[in-house]
């Protein structure tokens, strides 16, 4: 960067510094070692070779995952959660069926998982074989779930299922007593 910056002269080195700035700021930096991939502008983060977590997808997403392998997208957004500019669970069920794959809406408010809920996260995940890719807002409350789920069906251990979290980039320590005791109880 030095050498860069020692080929400009002094006038054209403060526009390109605040530029710089400005691109570097907006970007940022990403530190961490995920297992990540890009789908039409929804980062799709490998947790397991079976389980990956995404923001809030599109039609065009729901193609390119069926096309990336994926045979279940499981919906945990609420219908109108982001707005009118989110698309709706009816049109990503018809992408989803369009594109040769299942999809199951599970839509729960952050921090509101009631036992339905969970019970029906449970059971997805019980009765999945192949690929899936869960989604939410960000992405944290479908590997939230995901973790209470796994935990309580006995697949992957607590401390497994935070280790892989962490590995794409989402941090569940917060959830370890409660994911503890769903793998001691299985309950809720």
């Amino acid at each position: 960067m030095r050498r860069f910056f020692s080929l400009l002269n002094f006038r054209n080195t403060f526009v390109i510094f605040i530029a710089l700035g400005v691109t570097t700021a907006a970007c940022g930096q990403n530190t961490q070692s995920t297992q990540e991939t890009k789908v039409e502008g929804a980062p799709i983060h490998m947790v397991t070779s079976d389980f990956s977590v995404a923001p809030q997808l599109s039609v065009d997403d729901i193609k390119r995952a069926a096309a990336q392998g994926y045979t279940l997208i499981i919906n945990n957004r609420p219908d109108g959660e982001g707005g009118p500019d989110q698309p709706t669970s009816a049109e990503l069920a018809k992408a989803a069926h369009n594109a040769g794959i299942a999809y199951k809406y599970i839509p729960f408010s952050a921090g509101h998982i009631t036992d339905e809920v969970f019970a029906q996260m449970k059971t997805t995940l019980d009765g999945q074989d192949g690929k899936t890719l869960s989604f939410c807002q960000s992405g944290t409350r479908a590997i939230t779930i995901w973790a209470m789920a796994e935990s309580a069906l006995g697949a992957i251990s607590p401390d497994a299922t935070i280790t892989a979290a962490q590995g794409a980039g989402y941090n569940l320590e917060r959830h370890r007593e409660r994911l503890n005791a769903l793998a001691n109880s299985q309950t809720p």
